[in-house]
């Protein structure tokens, strides 16, 4: 009212006045309350959708440790150990079991190699410039022919091999000072192995021998054994033996069951839904210290939507259970009263001791590589990747709130500009009617200073 007044009074005064500042600072007096109202609103779904974004990283990092334990062969724990590594080679997975094995060796298995006879050049003319036939025969078998069209040593070797018949050949150079070229041929491994090569209508021959086709022949608690190859994996389910050379004592092979890296793994587990829970109450805390996202959810229902569903991953019963191990909670895993995830590493020790195939089961449902679109029961953890992974997507929750959000945001602009409308209008207003008072203003002190 006073403003109104003075502005009477210095136009009554026949005063000059700033008529566009006057009118800007009234038009920006009525719409600016408005413009900061939206603005508040712009920021506060802004930090909206950072909070979004914190969950879908702590989201994404449970879901990573969840998937740590969704494979039963994540939880391949046999670790090998044997008294003679040099002689032995041991590889494991998961359908390993525990045991002791004592193995001697007493003969590797063995490729049948044969040599040819010396040429003096590697492109030497066998054939007269023509191609020629090999006869392949394995192991007494029907013969099978190998066509060769370059007819030099180089180009046997090139036959040979590009023949893929279960034999190789190279070409060596022996020193021999008029034939130091020789072809090498050999076999896949094992006595069922052994072949015959020859070449008719010219001068090469395969006729010197190097190295007999053999069986491995070994022992496994006293039971003799043989394969045609030095690497076993049909003797111990899970297991892969490489003999390696052949032994004077046995060598002692234990499989033990080794559980420290499944055990870290749970840790990694407990950690990361300790690190969702921080986030989702400091995001949830209108009292909250954190500058960046503390508060900034405040009263919204998606923090204990989230609670609630990954809680249930890990308090209700597994989908593939044990007879014994059938949750979490009977592998150690429960929560404190502050809703901290914590773990009993002695329930876990026990449960790996005494019932390790059940953990397997209920964490994963025995299987490997699921697909995250699959409706079959996958246990503990298979479960909760494959819910997470819906929650993660583009079409998820948290991609739907941000969503959300954004379009909200859209619409305060869109408000903004209606209001930046409004001000243009309400200032085009009060320059007119000040225009107006200023010129009769005007027009009054020229008739006062013409009439005196």
């Amino acid at each position: 009212m006073a403003t109104s007044t003075n502005i009477v009074n210095t136009l009554g005064a026949g005063s000059g006045i700033d008529i566009k500042t006057l009118a800007q600072n009234l038009a920006d007096a009525e719409i600016a309350p408005r413009k900061d109202a939206i603005n508040a609103k712009i920021s506060k779904t802004e930090a909206k959708i950072s909070g979004y974004g914190y969950i879908k990283t702590a989201l994404a990092d449970l879901k990573a440790a969840f998937a740590q334990l969704d494979d039963a062969s994540d939880f391949a724990s046999i670790k090998p150990s044997n008294t003679l590594p040099g002689v032995l080679g041991v590889t494991t997975t998961s359908t390993a079991q525990t045991g002791s094995y004592s193995i001697e060796v007493s003969q590797l298995a063995r490729a049948q190699r044969s040599a040819s006879n010396g040429f003096a050049a590697r492109d030497t003319p066998l054939n007269g410039g023509s191609a020629f036939t090999l006869s392949l025969s394995v192991n007494g078998g029907t013969a099978q022919n190998i066509t060769v069209s370059t007819d030099t040593p180089a180009g046997v070797v090139s036959a040979i091999n590009g023949a893929n018949l279960g034999i190789k050949a190279q070409l060596l150079q022996t020193g021999d000072a008029l034939a130091p070229y020789t072809i090498v041929v050999t076999g896949e491994t094992g006595a069922s192995k052994s072949f015959s090569l020859t070449a008719s209508g010219n001068q090469l021959s395969f006729g010197t021998a190097l190295q007999t086709a053999a069986d491995a022949q070994f022992k496994v608690n006293g039971l003799s054994m043989t394969r045609s190859s030095n690497q076993v994996n049909d003797l111990i389910d899970g297991v892969t033996l490489d003999l390696y050379t052949t032994t004077s004592t046995p060598t002692r092979l234990d499989l033990n069951r080794e559980t420290a890296s499944i055990k870290d793994k749970i840790k990694g587990l407990v950690s990361a839904y300790n690190d969702l829970e921080v986030t989702l109450k400091e995001l949830g805390n209108a009292k909250s210290t954190i500058k960046d996202g503390g508060g900034s959810l405040v009263g919204d229902s998606i923090l204990q939507s989230i609670r609630t569903q990954v809680r249930a991953y890990l308090t209700n019963t597994s989908s593939t259970p044990g007879s014994t191990i059938t949750a979490a909670r009977d592998a150690g895993l429960s929560f404190d009263r502050n809703g901290q995830l914590t773990l009993d590493e002695a329930k876990l020790d026990k449960a790996l001791q005494n019932n390790f195939d059940e953990v397997v089961k209920t964490f994963s449902a025995g299987t490997n590589s699921k697909s995250i679109y699959s409706t079959a029961p996958s246990g503990i953890a298979g479960d909760a990747v494959i819910k997470l992974d819906q929650m993660l997507r583009s079409s998820g929750l948290i991609a739907n709130q941000t969503d959300s959000a954004n379009k909200k945001i859209d619409t305060y602009k869109a408000d903004l500009t209606k209001l930046d409308e409004r001000l243009s209008r309400i200032l085009e207003r009060y320059t007119r009617q000040f225009s107006v008072m200023e010129s009769i203003v005007g027009s009054n002190n020229m008739l006062h200073n013409a009439t005196t």
